[in-house]
This record gives C-alpha cells, sequence and structure tokens, in this order.
C-alpha cells in the first residue's frame, strides 16, 4: 500500500491560486471555498465603474452596447473580475465544484478502488482553471525493482473562461523520480470535450471510471517496454523525427537542419542519466520523455560545462506541463516508437 502524500493538508496559497492535497474523493472544500465563478451580464459592470483589471478600469476595456448578449466571469467568493474576454449563451459554465462532485460519484460506482486515494486539487488564475490529480494508491506495479513503483493515476482538468476544455486523463506516477507518466497511442484513454449546451458531464466520467482494463493495458505496455532496447543513437532518431523537429519559417525554408537543438542535448542528457539506472531501454527513454514534461524549470549541465535551463519557474509552468504532455504523447504514438515496440533485445 502506498500512501504519496500526507493527509489533511490545508488548503494553500500558490502563485495565483491555490492547492489542497487530501484523501477524500467527495471532499470539494477548495472549489467551494475559492473556485465558484458566476456568468455577470457585461453591460451589468457599468454599476462598477471603478472596477479594474489587470490596472485597467472596466470601463476602458468592455463596451456593453457591443457586447450586449455577452457576460464577463466573476469570482463570487472574491467579488474579482477574472477576466475580459467576454462568454456568450452557448457556452455552458461547468463549476469545479459541480465536475468534481460528480466525478467522484461516477468513481464510486465504477470498477477503479477508491478506499485508497491521495488527491490534490489545484486553482488556478483566481479560479479560471481547476486540476484534480487522483493517484490510485491499491493499483501500482513494479517495473524495475521493488523500490520503482508506478502507481495509476487520474488527471482531470476544467475551466471556466473556454481556455480549456473540459479533459480527462488517466496515466501513472513514478514515485522513485516522481514523474507523471503519459500515456499515449492506441491504449490511451483520453476525453475531450468543449464546453457547449450539450456537454454532458456525467457520460463522459462514466467512461473513464470504468479504468481497471485500460491500467492493466498500460501496466503491460511500461513492462513491454522495459525488455526492449534502445540506445542513444535510436533515441536521437527517434527525436529529430518528432519532439525535436522545428516547424518555423526558417526550417521551411531549408535553413539549419531543422532541429531544436537544445531540446534535443537537454533529452539525450537525460537518457543518459536513465539509462545508468534502467539500462538502455525504450523504458529508459520513455522516463527521460516524462521527465521533461514534468520538471518544467530543471537546471543541467552539458559536457562542456555549460549550465542550461529547460523553462522557467513561472505562474504559468501548469500550461508548459500540458504542453509537454501533449508533445510526449505524439513521440510515443509516433511510427518509429511502435516499431521499436516490435523488437526485442539483440
Amino acid at each position: 500500500m502506498l500512501d504519496l502524500v500526507p493527509t489533511n493538508d490545508a488548503i494553500r496559497p500558490v502563485g495565483d491560486g491555490w492547492e489542497y492535497r487530501h484523501n477524500n474523493l467527495d471532499d470539494l472544500s477548495l472549489f467551494a471555498e475559492h473556485g465558484r465563478v458566476s456568468k455577470v451580464p457585461i453591460d451589468a459592470l457599468t454599476s462598477y465603474p471603478d472596477r479594474t483589471v489587470h490596472g485597467e478600469v472596466i470601463r476602458d476595456i468592455v463596451t456593453p452596447t457591443r457586447l450586449k448578449g455577452f457576460s464577463a466571469l466573476v469570482n463570487d467568493a472574491t467579488g474579482e473580475l477574472l477576466q475580459t474576454r467576454p462568454v456568450g449563451d452557448s457556452y455552458k459554465l461547468v463549476s469545479h465544484d459541480k465536475l468534481f462532485a460528480a466525478q467522484a460519484d461516477r468513481l464510486s460506482d465504477g470498477d477503479l478502488p477508491t478506499g485508497n486515494v491521495t488527491v490534490t486539487d489545484r486553482l488556478y488564475d483566481g479560479g479560471l482553471r481547476a486540476h484534480r490529480t487522483i493517484h490510485f494508491n491499491d493499483l501500482s506495479q513494479n517495473i524495475e525493482h521493488l523500490r520503482d513503483r508506478v502507481v495509476c493515476r487520474m488527471d482531470v482538468f476544467n475551466s471556466v473562461d473556454m481556455s480549456w476544455a473540459f479533459q480527462i486523463f488517466s496515466g501513472a506516477y513514478r514515485d522513485l523520480c516522481r514523474n507523471t507518466l503519459v500515456f499515449g497511442g492506441t491504449k490511451a484513454y483520453h476525453q475531450k470535450r468543449k464546453h457547449t449546451k450539450n456537454l454532458s458531464v456525467g457520460a463522459l466520467i462514466s467512461k473513464a471510471a470504468m479504468g481497471l482494463e485500460f491500467w492493466q493495458n498500460n501496466s503491460d505496455q511500461m513492462q513491454l517496454w522495459r525488455g526492449r532496447a534502445m540506445n542513444s543513437q535510436q533515441f536521437a532518431a527517434l527525436l529529430a523525427e518528432t519532439i525535436c523537429r522545428k516547424r518555423d519559417a526558417a526550417a521551411e525554408a531549408g535553413q539549419g537542419d531543422g532541429l531544436n537543438r537544445r531540446l534535443m542535448n537537454y533529452l539525450l542528457h537525460r537518457f543518459e542519466e536513465e539509462e545508468r539506472e534502467l539500462g538502455r531501454t525504450m523504458w529508459a527513454g520513455y522516463n527521460a520523455l516524462t521527465h521533461w514534461s514534468t520538471h518544467t524549470d530543471t537546471e543541467w549541465t552539458d559536457n562542456d560545462g555549460k549550465t542550461w535551463q529547460t523553462g522557467q519557474k513561472t505562474q504559468r509552468s501548469h500550461m508548459v506541463a500540458r504542453q509537454r504532455a501533449d508533445a510526449v504523447r505524439t513521440v510515443i504514438g509516433s511510427d518509429r516508437w511502435r516499431d521499436m515496440e516490435g523488437l526485442a533485445f539483440a
């Protein structure tokens, strides 16, 4: 039995949002206290002429007569106007607490074991965006050795400002290196829906709740990668075809080699670190990728002694992590990765 974080953590401010770690799917304290957002007709905002957003007075940003029928978003607890991009009548605002309450109900009726879970709730950007991570501690597997445990994980994302669609990702968490493991390709479980009036939260979550078969499939996949050979040259070729291939104007014009060399060098450096413990395997390559997608502000030193940064620690780190996770999915869903899955050790 694996407990990843202590219970009964207090809600704490993090950047421009909040974080709350606990062990109860039905505990919606964070979303109820800080994450309730309402649509307010923009013409009603004229009664608050001194309200500001990022230092600008509301009346200088919105013109009610031009935006009749549109609404702005306001945090119920603080009264703060969260953003000025209007939302129309067709936009279905699904509150964070309602969403995660529905998820908790469906998970309790599903086939995933929910008695021993670790939950991390996060709110970003004053409550506009929410992220719930669930570790199902009774669903775990040893991939490399007894200390190298991988735990079933589910991530749910929601926003109330159209910046994020409602999405559910199923994946895993490797405790030894604190990597969030990304599943992709044909065995991925990913649900995504836009916030329209036809959005059915219950139906979407019900599919994700039936996750035992999905977990078993991906557990088998990780064991397969552990037994498939990959050296640094093969990993570099994989990167050159996928995540490190530039698609900007200079690359299209044939200028340079068309590769993101800084990213390539870091991932090859990370592969060398992983192979010391995991061997020259696809499992090492996979963990090099997920280390990059999980740890968004890592500092590292190359063979010439020069220090580099893989990213900057900002309030938008959660956005960077999501973008990188999507990039990793393209790699493990690529034809070259699939071809290598069919090759046993020589």
